[in-house]
Parts: structure tokens; C-alpha cells; sequence
């Protein structure tokens, strides 16, 4: 994942790069239609991430249920050899 990351940025510096070379060398409407471009894909890097907290909190919740039924079996087992 770690790795993932890192190569992800690399290739959003190169990619930054080239644009941003691009749109100062050359006119307007260039200029005009990166900026379109860079809005979706802002917007859809903010949807992702959205989808991916909302992914994440689920996933916590998942968790904490499996947790607290694993805690509840030790305390019956823990009750059942007492007595």
C-alpha cells in the first residue's frame, strides 16, 4: 500500500509537470480546457475519498461488532467454567 502511494505521486508530479509546461506554452483555450479537466478530476478524487471514509468507518464498525461478540463468548465461557 505503502508503494501504491509513492508511485501515485510520482506519477502525479510527472503528470503536473508536463501540464503545467503545456498550459504555459501554449494559448488560452489550452489553458481553459486543463483547468476543466483538473476540476473533474478533483471533484472525482474527493468522491472517491468520500466512498472510501465511508468504506473505512463501516469496515471500523464491522470490526467493533466482532469484537464485542468475541468479548461476550470469553465472559459466557468464563462464567459457564465457574460454575
Amino acid at each position: 500500500m505503502n508503494q501504491f502511494k509513492w508511485i501515485s505521486f510520482g506519477i502525479g508530479v510527472l503528470v503536473g509537470a508536463v501540464g503545467a509546461s503545456l498550459v504555459s506554452s501554449r494559448p488560452t483555450f489550452i489553458r481553459s480546457g486543463a483547468s476543466t479537466v483538473l476540476s473533474h478530476g478533483i471533484h472525482a478524487k474527493r468522491k472517491i475519498q468520500g466512498w472510501a471514509a465511508a468504506g473505512r468507518e463501516n469496515l471500523e464498525d464491522l470490526v467493533a461488532e466482532a469484537d464485542q461478540k468475541l468479548q461476550d463468548r470469553q465472559s459466557a465461557k468464563a462464567e459457564a467454567t465457574q460454575e
